[in-house]
């Protein structure tokens, strides 16, 4: 038990004014005790880990009090003048949702279900990362999460880095790199859906917690999430002013700085700025054109003296810098106690290097593409250097309202463009075989509204719609001496989609909940465009090369609707124990091709993709002590890839069936605190197999050769395991460190792969130390890559994205 005293004198009538911010369940009420002038007596285990709603505004004390511990398990044993005595309600089992009795240490908050609710109550594979952690492993963008959540990958087997593919537990790695495609992983920032893989240039800071839930998530989330989620949450405005300032200096000249600031303005007004910029780190030299400069195109033997030769644009030093710059503005305003509207805006702006593709050496590669490489892998030839100009702005509204004591009402809008213009040549060749420039431009507006029950309980619900419209206009040009020509293709895609979905959970015995969930959802798109060859040369090949005709248009449309959803069951075993299974089907829209088309036959729709998703778990988590395993297998449908269709060009299509098996498992666990030393030991990795077994294609050879291949980006074994450190000096200083090794298995990158086309298994050593000062300021230095492993995230063919090197960066932070 837990006594608070406070002055006497409060009656149970007169109406007060209260302010007490959302925070931990204890504190809360001690605060409402020394506000209401009341002593206060509750059960200190039965509230641990619980977190309070804000309750500003006059109330009575007995309003207050009930609004407060509304749905927590706990009730009023004893209401006086000057006393009010809790204790643990009698209907309230210690496995109810509502976390009664929580242990203390175990309260992680996720909102993956779309309410605020414990990590451990959510009948699903999730990882969470924390801010903080986030910043400690240097998880900068998307990209970075790869390389520190077992089961996540990234694919670039076609566009290059500017333009990859995230995939989970082996999904999306065949999807489409262009900004028209329908990812399989949902980008979700701030609760508004990223519809585009263009949004994976954004970059992460100032973050709250970045959440990544496996599987489909087709009840809550909708569409084109067959693979998963990932839900990134940044700060806001707290209700005590801070801040923090973070710079660091890094190999190649790589500079990183962070600062925000946030905190009440009044009342019931809080804001928060943060901006960050990242400069330099390039790690790749440039030589040129090479032996290739000044190089004409020759046709039978004839050298084609209208036709640019080659150019040199001389050696470069430290190619691939970064030239980014963000900011994030947030506004909150509390209307009433239980009305919330939150504001933010978002621009970043990236002009760096379009970090180039690498290519075997002249030993190893004998073909008229290379230009006299050598064995480093951090040296290309190239005929010119490309950078990219990426440009994303948005701005978001979150607006949250109590109806009554039991309902309350979300609404989240969002509206957000991309701009981008990229150029590179994937062959990693000074040679035009396809080197091309793309000029983007998308934007999307969405609304979500959901109502749901304000507290947790033995039943929960929550109902809601959405609706999205998004437009991209793109076009792509290709400098191509085996077409002898250059062209173009310029689309227009228009896409809107609509949804209908409800949520429940009931808890029909003591510790047992059962989860249902359904979505209805209409897609309507339409896609315009054209094909110019033109033929700057007056010797084009392009119909003779392509086996078609050039100079065409093309208007279609694509409709469908779907349902998915959801269904699981939960057993809680005991408070630290439980275990759940569950069956989902996802579902991905259907559309069109977004790469270069060529021919009429790439302009056709493809149709939507399915899967019907089998998982289950087991959760054990007792104080520091975190034990997961989850097993699951997938069944996919009318499988979305790009290959080669009937007409032997490339386009988007469905290829046939595949399906994933495997299991993960993760631990947490304190192996030390004693003495001022604490050490903590993590371990979590994904094992998978993926197998296409059906493939549609009039070409024998092609279906007997991807029958039995694993998916592209679904890499075997991936795994980490770190440790973490830390010394309390007294007086409030610590020396922490810690070290993670981080495996990631080998992977193809696409259908029909072959060895030039499968990427080597991978290993990190990170590492980092930092000591912190009792006066908010602390000095740190980090590395990644320690032992100078040569890796590559993708191959093609002769041509090879290379990893990074061996870097180190020191930096300062001050925080208040």
């Amino acid at each position: 038990m837990v006594l608070a005293i406070a002055p006497a004198g409060a009656t149970t009538e007169r109406a007060v004014t209260f302010n007490i911010p959302a925070q931990n369940m204890a504190t809360a009420l001690n605060e409402f005790g020394r506000q209401a002038g009341v002593q206060m007596v509750f059960p200190y285990d039965a509230v641990t880990g619980q977190r309070a709603i804000a309750l500003k505004g006059r109330f009575t004390r007995a309003q207050a009090i009930r609004r407060l511990i509304a749905g927590r398990g706990i009730a009023i044993s004893h209401e006086g003048t000057n006393l009010i005595s809790l204790a643990v309600a009698a209907s309230a089992a210690p496995q109810d949702m509502s976390g009664s009795a929580r242990p203390a240490g175990q309260d992680i908050v996720v909102t993956a279900q779309k309410r605020t609710e414990d990590l451990s109550k959510v009948p699903q594979a999730l990882t969470v990362i924390s801010g903080d952690e986030a910043d400690k492993r240097r998880i900068v963008d998307f990209a970075s999460l790869v390389d520190e959540v077992p089961g996540l990958s990234m694919n670039y087997g076609f566009g290059g880095e500017s333009y990859g593919l995230l995939s989970i537990r082996g999904v999306g790695g065949a999807d489409d790199y262009k900004p028209n495609g329908s990812p399989s992983v949902a980008l979700h920032v701030d609760g508004v859906y990223q519809s585009s893989n263009a949004y994976l240039g954004m970059p992460l800071f100032d973050v709250e917690r970045i959440e990544v839930l496996r599987g489909p998530q087709g009840t809550l989330y909708g569409r084109n999430t067959t693979a998963g989620v990932v839900n990134a949450i940044t700060r806001g405005g707290g209700d005590s002013f801070d801040g923090y300032a973070d710079a660091r200096y890094g190999s190649y000249d790589n500079v990183r700085f962070e600062a925000a600031l946030g905190g009440p303005v009044s009342d019931n007004v809080r804001v928060r700025l943060a901006v960050m910029t990242d400069q330099g780190g390039g790690f790749m030299d440039g030589k040129g054109a090479g032996d290739l400069a000044g190089a004409r195109l020759s046709v039978g033997g004839v050298v084609q003296t209208q036709v640019p030769a080659i150019s040199d644009p001389g050696a470069r030093k430290g190619f691939g810098d970064k030239d980014l710059f963000a900011a994030r503005g947030t506004v909150e305003i509390d209307f009433a106690p239980d009305t919330t509207l939150t504001l933010k805006a978002f621009a970043s702006r990236d002009r760096g290097d379009a970090r180039q593709y690498d290519r075997l050496s002249a030993a190893q590669d004998t073909s008229v593409l290379n230009a006299g490489e050598d064995e480093d892998p951090y040296s290309f030839y190239s005929s010119q250097y490309y950078d990219q100009k990426i440009d994303i702005k948005g701005v978001s509204a979150q607006f949250s309202h109590l109806l009554n004591d039991a309902t309350r009402i979300d609404m989240v809008v969002g509206a957000q463009s991309s701009q981008r213009d990229v150029g590179g040549n994937g062959d990693g060749t000074p040679y035009p075989q396809y080197e091309y420039l793309f000029d983007e431009d998308l934007s999307q507006a969405s609304v979500e509204l959901r109502l749901r029950n304000e507290q947790q309980g033995r039943f929960n619900w929550l109902v809601g719609g959405f609706y999205m419209s998004d437009k991209i206009d793109y076009s792509s040009q290709w400098t191509s001496w085996v077409a002898r020509t250059i062209y173009q293709n310029i689309h227009n895609q228009r896409r809107r989609s609509a949804a209908l979905f409800g949520q429940a959970d009931y808890e029909v015995l003591p510790g047992v909940r059962l989860t249902a969930g359904l979505r209805y959802t209409s897609d309507d798109v339409d896609s315009k465009g054209r094909n110019v060859d033109l033929n700057p040369w007056g010797i084009t090949n392009y119909n003779a090369f392509f086996a078609t005709t050039a100079n065409f248009r093309w208007d279609k449309q694509f409709k469908d609707d779907d349902f998915s959803g959801r269904a699981a069951a939960q057993w809680f075993i005991n408070d630290d124990l439980n275990v759940f299974a569950s069956v989902a089907r996802g579902y991905r829209s259907g559309g069109f091709d977004g790469t270069s088309i060529m021919t009429l036959a790439e302009t056709e729709p493809f149709a939507s993709e399915t899967v019907w998703s089998y998982e289950a778990g087991v959760r054990y988590l007792k104080g520091p002590l975190r034990v997961s395993l989850d097993a699951f297998a997938n069944d996919f449908s009318n499988l979305q890839a790009t290959t080669r269709l009937a007409n032997d060009t490339n386009g988007r299509t469905n290829v046939g069936k595949a399906e994933t098996r495997g299991f993960e498992g993760a631990l947490n666990l304190r192996l030390l605190n004693s003495g001022g030393h604490q050490i903590d030991f993590d371990a979590s990795g994904t094992y998978l197999h993926s197998e296409i077994t059906e493939f549609n294609s009039n070409r024998i050879a092609d279906v007997t050769a991807t029958v039995g291949d694993p998916l592209p980006g679904a890499p075997k074994w991936t795994g980490r395991v770190g440790l973490v450190h830390s010394y309390s000096f007294g007086d409030g200083w610590k020396l922490s460190s810690r070290a993670n090794i981080f495996h990631h298995g080998k992977e193809s990158n696409r259908l029909n792969a072959v060895v030039g086309n499968i990427a080597p298994a991978y290993t990190l050593l990170n590492a980092r130390i930092e000591l912190e000062s009792p006066h908010g300021w602390s000095l740190y230095a980090m590395g990644r890559n320690i032992t100078d492993e040569v890796y590559f995230p993708e191959l093609n063919g002769a041509s090879r994205m290379v990893g990074a090197p061996a870097t180190y960066a020191v930096g300062a932070r001050f925080s208040f």
